[in-house]
């Protein structure tokens, strides 16, 4: 019983460990601004399009993201797809 108890905490540490080492690098990724192209739905139809440079935020508290276009901040929740044009470079 102990062997497995043993087993499963150590588990539990290596895939809380793996998350946070992705959300570590992810966090980084975002000091690099990208080409993005941002396509907005409600309902099936398109509602905004947008094409920018920048840095994309996630909101903490809901399933939102935001940036900064021209001094102005946006926000878009609900159902997008939001495509990098190109990657970083390390």
């Amino acid at each position: 019983m102990k062997k497995n108890s043993l087993i499963i905490l150590t588990l539990f540490t290596l895939c809380g460990c793996q998350r946070s080492c992705m959300k570590f690098e992810k966090s980084m990724d975002k000091n690099s601004e990208r080409d993005y192209n941002l396509v907005v739905f409600n309902g099936g139809d398109t509602v905004f399009v947008d094409n920018f440079k920048g840095v994309v935020n996630e909101s903490k508290e809901d399933n939102s993201i935001y940036y900064f276009k021209d001094g102005e901040l946006i926000e878009i929740s609900g159902d997008y797809i939001l495509r990098s044009k190109d990657l970083p470079k390390k």
